[in-house]
């Protein structure tokens, strides 16, 4: 695999916390990027594979198996193994750089795996649903369904994280309560470091 050509960045954290702008300005700074987020690989919503909340009469939207990560890998892997490294020398960046964004992206250890870089944008149950309260979903979220699924599934993927002393080694956190700028600055200085 020619990913040596590649410098890949995965930008995860909780729900509403910006992963999504950071990821996009991060694509329009940095000359030779690619971005995919994981959200455009969310099952359909006749899928059979999805997890029924009984209570809410309401899938759950926050497990890793409501995507088709198989799929986002592969074309991952595509567009790493087809691209043709067409960097300018005289640029600061020599290399192809691929923008991975997605609420649960290391959960998939292979796409996790692949990732020079980790950022895990966190934001404290209040500002979260300040935030989440205020987005439009397809589906719309249902009464309860934010206390009742998207925070403790959120919670427990994070446990899982910490547990994981390899992977929770090599992720940034980031407080996500800090402004977009503040963290696109973090993300975008310490990327311009490590590649120039």
């Amino acid at each position: 695999m020619s990913s040596k050509k590649w410098f890949v960045i995965g930008i995860s954290g909780t729900t509403c916390s910006g992963k999504t702008s950071v990821a996009t300005q991060l694509h329009e700074k940095l000359k030779n990027s690619i971005v995919l987020h994981q959200d455009n690989y969310f099952l359909s919503k006749d899928d059979p594979r999805h997890v029924l909340v009984k209570e809410l009469n309401h899938f759950n939207w926050e497990l890793i198996t409501s995507m088709d990560m198989e799929k986002m890998y592969s074309d991952i892997l595509q567009l790493i193994e087809s691209f043709p490294n067409e960097s300018n020398p005289s640029e600061m960046i020599n290399k192809n750089i691929l923008i991975l964004d997605g609420f649960l992206l290391f959960k998939c250890k292979v796409i996790s795996n692949l990732c020079d870089r980790k950022y895990f944008i966190t934001l404290n149950k209040e500002q979260c649903w300040e935030r989440r309260k205020e987005r439009k979903y397809d589906p719309p979220d249902v009464p309860g369904y934010f206390e009742k699924v998207v925070w403790p599934e959120y919670i427990k993927h994070k446990d899982e994280l910490m547990k994981d002393n390899d992977l929770y080694n090599t992720i940034t956190f980031i407080d996500g309560s800090k402004s977009k700028k503040e963290i696109f600055e973090i993300i975008f200085n310490e990327i311009k470091k490590l590649l120039s």
